[in-house]
């Protein structure tokens, strides 16, 4: 629900699958979101929803991140809009030129949960209070929860605590450890790691996996566009019909019920993202 504090974010990236996951969790975070997949189209679309910050891809087809950056600082409108690329060129060469295009700060591919709200964090209170902060040119390690702890035994610890409560680093091992679990058991595949980290009233889990063989050939069998929205849908669709369960999991670990769920997939790396969001914040030991 966006707030005072709330950004209009511009999102320009030709991977689809990438702008459309991010676009997703920024607007779960409360942020009114546009996601546009070239930069000739953001110079029109930047017009009318005159954006607060702008993330935007170094490698695009018909204009690249370098060129739309110093477009959009050439223009009187934008001098103020704060300007984040994302890309997966690493290398000072790259970033060297993203900040004399008119970069504020350079993001490197896979784009860390930590690594948005950061930039996030740092712009929001700009316009929401009477004190600025800059955008830091450093990004903090990602705080994220790469252990399992079986439901059974985070029960146990639960009841062994006069709270009842247990640690949001447990309860985000068990949700890891528990959709591991959902995974091998209802579908039959395993994804190569998968992170959890709660935000207040939401709870965002990315897996990252792999594309079936048959997901991989039905990409191939089809045209692109088809293949992609084909994939996407079997995944939502599977996951809908495993709601209850999943349900069942994030209340066992964190204590508050799913009000809503809402889930996007990579059909390029076949990484996921679920973002559950809660009655209310949990509370924790």
């Amino acid at each position: 629900m966006p707030s005072e504090t709330s950004l209009r974010v511009l999102i320009v990236d030709d991977n689809r699958d990438g702008a459309d996951a991010l676009g997703l969790l920024l607007e779960e975070l409360g942020h009114n979101v546009h996601v546009t997949y070239g930069g000739l189209q953001a110079l029109d679309v930047a017009a009318a929803f005159r954006p607060d910050l702008l993330l935007v891809d170094l490698l695009m087809p018909d204009m690249d991140g370098y060129t739309l950056v110093s477009r959009f600082r050439q223009l009187p409108g934008f001098a103020r809009m704060k300007i984040v690329a994302i890309t997966g060129q690493k290398g000072d060469e790259h970033k060297d030129h993203a900040m004399q295009s008119g970069c504020d700060l350079v993001l490197y591919k896979p784009v860390t949960l930590a690594a948005v709200r950061m930039v996030l964090d740092n712009i929001a209170p700009a316009r929401g209070s009477k004190t600025t902060s800059a955008v830091r040119s450093k990004v903090p390690a990602a705080p994220i929860t790469d252990l399992r702890l079986p439901i059974g035994e985070a029960r146990r610890l639960r009841n062994t605590r006069p709270s009842k409560n247990l640690t949001q680093a447990e309860s985000e091992a068990a949700i890891c450890d528990g959709i591991i679990r959902f995974q091998e058991e209802y579908l039959g595949w395993r994804s190569e790691r998968i992170l959890a980290h709660l935000i207040k009233d939401l709870l965002i889990v990315r897996i990252f996996g792999v594309l079936t063989l048959a997901e991989r050939q039905l990409g191939r069998s089809a045209s692109p566009e088809k293949g992609r929205n084909l994939i996407k849908q079997t995944r939502k669709q599977l996951l809908e019909i495993a709601r209850p369960m999943l349900e069942s999991l994030v209340y066992e670990a964190v204590g508050v019920k799913v009000v809503s769920m809402h889930h996007d997939i990579s059909t390029t790396t076949g990484e996921e993202i679920v973002i559950f969001s809660l009655q209310q914040e949990p509370k924790f030991q």
